[in-house]
Parts: structure tokens; sequence; C-alpha cells
């Protein structure tokens, strides 16, 4: 499953208590300083979780994850509060 179509099933289940936002490719590329902070400097992309107070608690590199991942990154950021 494509991590676009994961988070829309996800965003059905979880979209009253989270904010997903997916950063298209292009816009992405041009973030090299966040890519960097987030120590996505090999993949140049991946999964970032953010708490309310914008703390990034869930860092996934590159595209080696999948719904069950996402989902555990989810109820990390739920846990938090």
């Amino acid at each position: 499953m494509k991590v676009v179509a994961a988070v829309g099933e996800l965003e059905k289940d979880y979209g009253d208590r989270v904010n997903f936002v997916l950063v298209p490719a292009e816009e992405t590329a041009a973030r090299f300083d966040e890519i960097e902070a987030f120590g996505f400097t090999q993949q140049r992309h991946g999964l970032v979780g953010f708490s309310p107070a914008g703390d990034a608690l869930v860092k996934l590199p590159g595209h080696n994850f999948g719904k069950e991942e996402i989902e555990q990154a989810i109820e990390t950021l739920l846990a938090d509060g």
C-alpha cells in the first residue's frame, strides 16, 4: 500500500485528532534544512509526526514504512497528548 493511500485511510479514523499533511516531493526537495534536521539526509524524505507543541516526536526515514508503522506513529503522538 502506498503512503498516500495508507494516510488517506488513517485520516478517516484519526482525522478528528490528528492533522495529516502530505508534502509534495518538489516542496520536500526545497526544504533541505528540515530534511537535514530530521536526519533524512540519505533518503531525502520521510514521515515526521509532531506533538501539539510542534516537537518532532516520530521520524521515519524514506518509505520503509506502511500503514502499521504510521498507525504506531499516530498512537505515539496521541499518547503524548
